[in-house]
C-alpha cells in the first residue's frame, strides 16, 4: 500500500467521523425540534457521505501503473559509450510506492536508502582519491577511473531494481503467496508467483552487490586517507572493486 494511498484512508475515516458527529447533531436537534422530514433527510444523508467518502478516497489514491520514458532517464557512461539509466530521483520515486507493503516493503526501503547513499559514497571517494594524488597523473586516472566505473555499476544496478520492482504489484503478490488462497493452484498462478520470487531474488542481489561496493568504496577511502605508504594496501582494495564491477557487468 502505497504512502498517498494510506494518507487517503486516514482522511476518509476523519472525515467519515466528522460527518457522523456534525450529522447526527443535527438530525437529532431537527428531530427534537419536531421537524422530522429534516432530521430524516440529514440521516440518510449521513449514511451517504459514510459510504461516499471512501470510495473516493479509494478511486483519488489508487496507484496507477508506472510509465518509465526517456524523460525520466540520464546518461551514464559505461565502458566508453553512454547508455540510459533511470534517474536517482526516478528510481527513488518508484521505489517508494512500494515501501509499505507487507512483500515488497523492506526491499523497497532499501532501494530508496541505496539512491540516498551511493551519491555520498562516490564523493568521498573520489575526494581521497583527489587529495592523495595529482590531478591527471597516471595514478589519478587509475583510482578516479576505478571509482567512475563503480559508480556506473551502482546507476546500473539501481535502475534494474526500479525496473523489475515497477512491474510488481503488492495485492497479487500476497494473493499469490497466500498458502489458503492457492491451495489448488494452477500452473498459470504457480509460474506467476515464482516471476514475483524471481524478481525479487534479483532485486537484493542487486542490493547485496551495491552494498558489498560501498563497503569497498569506504575502505578505499580510508586506506588513502591513513595508508600513505602502503601503496598495496590500496591496490588489493582497487582490486576488489574491480572485480565486483566486472562481476555485475558479466552476470547482468
Amino acid at each position: 500500500m502505497s504512502k498517498k494511498r494510506i494518507i487517503g484512508i486516514l482522511i476518509a475515516v476523519l472525515l467519515d467521523i466528522l460527518t457522523l458527529v456534525l450529522g447526527s447533531i443535527g438530525a437529532f436537534i431537527s428531530l427534537f425540534s419536531g421537524h422530522f422530514l429534516a432530521a430524516g433527510i440529514m440521516f440518510f444523508a449521513i449514511l451517504v457521505l459514510l459510504i461516499v467518502i471512501p470510495l473516493v478516497a479509494v478511486l483519488v489514491t489508487k496507484d496507477r501503473p508506472i510509465k518509465i520514458t526517456d524523460k525520466q532517464m540520464t546518461y551514464h557512461t559505461v565502458s566508453g559509450s553512454e547508455e540510459k539509466y533511470l534517474g536517482l530521483n526516478e528510481v527513488r520515486r518508484i521505489a517508494s510506492r512500494y515501501q509499505y507493503g507487507f512483500f515488497l516493503g523492506k526491499t523497497a526501503k532499501a532501494i530508496v536508502n541505496q539512491t540516498n547513499m551511493v551519491t555520498v559514497k562516490l564523493e568521498d571517494a573520489r575526494k581521497a582519491v583527489d587529495n592523495r594524488f595529482e590531478r591527471g597523473s597516471i595514478t589519478w586516472d587509475r583510482y578516479m577511473g576505478v571509482v567512475d566505473s563503480a559508480a556506473d555499476t551502482a546507476v546500473g544496478n539501481l535502475d534494474m531494481m526500479a525496473r523489475r520492482i515497477s512491474v510488481l504489484d503488492e495485492k497479487e503478490y500476497a494473493s499469490l503467496a497466500n498458502p489458503i488462497k492457492n491451495l489448488g493452484r494452477n500452473a498459470d498462478s504457480s509460474g506467476r508467483l515464482e516471476f514475483y520470487r524471481d524478481n525479487k531474488s534479483s532485486i537484493e542481489k542487486g542490493l547485496s552487490e551495491n552494498q558489498e561496493m560501498f563497503n569497498k568504496l569506504d575502505k578505499l577511502a580510508l586506506e588513502l586517507q591513513y595508508s600513505a605508504d602502503n601503496q598495496a594496501k590500496t591496490d588489493a582494495v582497487v582490486q576488489d572493486i574491480e572485480d565486483i564491477t566486472s562481476q555485475v557487468k558479466y552476470y547482468n
